[in-house]
């Protein structure tokens, strides 16, 4: 884990006033992945190498949470996480707009085509759209081989939903916007590269960190077992305490 360069870094203010803890919550469920080997949500057939948090100032426009892996033949991988407490993907969240801003900039570094290179937004909150057609767009843009199969299907009555067409016009819109290329092909090859990630901490019984205290089992020592949410409490307050040192030495306020 990468966390002690003095980087000039977006405040996790930004996401709101649990947007810094929900921050530390997401930072924390990829170091336990990589304490355990698991494969990291979101890069399927990788195991985490570092982690990395806030890193606007090495060029990361998701900054919150850099993961960094490598697949089986030993190819790296990598994804950019910015951690949205609150989101909608709604045309009218200004959040989304920003969010797709992001994406544009980081699509236009040198190399980001030619690698695997992945680009996510975690959220806390999650919806039936969010659940259902938002995952749906990302899901078929990845598994459909052209652009031109994923368009048909998105504009076929029938196959594709209102909310489904809504989500790919609002990323166009705002990749143009963003002065981003955003024809079909375009479109098709940035949303093949975008994660939505809901992760559920902040709900009762969150079936995020029952998983995240059934992974730190896998990290301790059978005779420590007892000590799993210790051991989760220690992962989010480092975490927590490295995204204040990186905002406070970019001189930006934590909340």
């Amino acid at each position: 884990m990468n966390a002690e360069e003095h980087a000039a870094a977006a405040s996790p203010a930004a996401t709101g006033p649990g947007g810094s803890h929900f921050e530390g919550q997401v930072g924390a469920h990829y170091l336990l992945s990589m304490l355990v080997g698991a494969e990291p949500r979101g890069l399927p057939g990788t195991v985490i190498e570092r982690v990395e948090f806030q890193r606007a100032g090495e060029g990361k426009p998701l900054d919150d949470v850099i993961v960094h892996a490598r697949d089986q033949a030993g190819r790296p991988a990598e994804m950019e996480i910015q951690v949205k407490r609150g989101i909608t993907f709604a045309p009218a969240d200004p959040v989304f707009k920003a969010v797709v801003e992001q994406i544009a900039e980081a699509s236009r570094k040198a190399g980001f085509w030619e690698a695997r290179h992945e680009l996510a937004i975690a959220t806390a909150k999650t919806s039936r759209k969010i659940d259902g057609a938002y995952q749906d767009v990302l899901k078929w843009a990845r598994e459909l081989g052209s652009h031109e199969t994923f368009m048909a299907r998105i504009g076929r009555k029938g196959a594709a939903s209102d909310d489904m067409r809504s989500f790919v016009q609002t990323f166009r819109e705002h990749l143009k916007d963003a002065g981003c290329p955003h024809d079909d092909k375009d479109l098709w090859r940035l949303l093949r590269r975008v994660r939505i990630l809901p992760l559920d901490y902040a709900s009762p019984g969150s079936a995020s960190e029952e998983l995240a205290k059934e992974r730190a089992v896998r990290a301790l020592h059978p005779d420590e077992a007892a000590k799993v949410a210790s051991l989760w409490t220690h992962l989010n307050t480092t975490n927590l305490a490295t995204v204040a040192l990186q905002s406070s030495l970019a001189d930006k306020p934590v909340y």
